[in-house]
């Protein structure tokens, strides 16, 4: 699928036909020594591979599965007892400031489990939560609709297409996906409105993630399937990430008809402004 998360297929396939150096400190000294000799080149991609242990390849899918539970639990209580806060008589009994300083904690910390499950979400875009030959391509598509499209309101297709590109032009000025490099020294040059957003970047965590899903700033959009991200890509594949889009936006219609708008804003958008700022910390 050309929505595969496939990074480094050639080095990977040059180390699995290659022995594995061992991983004793000692054994592995030389390697490192004739790295840093090579007028101060780096190592590509497949000889650090090669310095590892075989180990570090295996993927368990019970293990990965494990950690996946314990993260959704992890989300499920944490924002349960946020509702549970929240939609007592006590709370609504306090002023609003009180309100807001008896629900941040658990917002803060609800947050927090939904950007650990995003991390296992990332695995699953990579294709690494299981490998299984049979049901590894299903596991991963399940655990990332969960984990993104349900828990993070992220259409787990899009984002995974986007990423994918991220990484085949990482760290490129022009290239790049997912952030929109700056070279200070031209910021003068810049039009005034790309200039004031360079200045008040810090201002703006939690809210920008939600523009660069539905706007689609820079890469195009992750909910309308627009801009370069999808230049070239046939319409089964957009048909395909639409079903996330559709997931995300059934469980977010879902929620707020149940919660009413305020307790939605508190329960559910509270923490995931939270998780888009360890998102954003995180990776840049």
């Amino acid at each position: 699928s050309s929505l595969a998360s496939t990074i480094m297929t050639d080095d990977y396939q040059d180390v699995i036909r290659s022995p594995v150096v061992p991983a004793d400190p000692i054994a592995m000294d030389p390697g490192i020594t004739d790295f840093m000799n090579r007028n101060n080149e780096p190592p590509n991609l497949g000889e650090i591979m090669k310095m590892l242990p075989k180990e570090t390849w295996d993927v368990d899918t019970p293990t990965s599965l494990f950690y996946f539970a314990v993260d959704l639990l992890a989300v499920v209580c944490s924002m349960g007892f946020l509702d549970a806060v929240v939609t007592s008589d006590i709370y609504h009994s306090l002023p609003m400031w009180e309100q807001a300083l008896a629900v941040m904690p658990l917002q803060v910390l609800t947050g927090f489990a939904m950007w650990c499950t995003w991390c296992i979400g990332h695995d699953a875009g990579h294709g690494t939560v299981s490998k299984d030959n049979k049901w590894g391509k299903a596991i991963n598509r399940v655990v990332g609709e969960i984990t993104h499209s349900m828990v993070c309101l992220t259409p787990y297709v899009p984002w995974q297409l986007s990423h994918r590109k991220h990484h085949l032009n990482h760290n490129h000025l022009e290239k790049d996906y997912s952030h929109q490099w700056c070279i200070r020294e031209e910021a003068k040059d810049y039009h005034p409105i790309i200039k004031a957003s360079y200045y008040v970047r810090m201002l703006y965590f939690p809210f920008l993630y939600f523009a660069y899903l539905f706007a689609g700033v820079p890469d195009g959009g992750h909910v309308f399937f627009y801009g370069r991200m999808w230049e070239g890509h046939s319409m089964k594949e957009k048909l395909d990430a639409a079903k996330s889009v559709a997931i995300s936006f059934t469980t977010a219609g879902v929620l707020w008809s149940n919660m009413g708008t305020s307790d939605f804003a508190v329960v559910c958008m509270g923490p995931w402004m939270v998780m888009a700022f360890w998102l954003f910390m995180v990776t840049y």
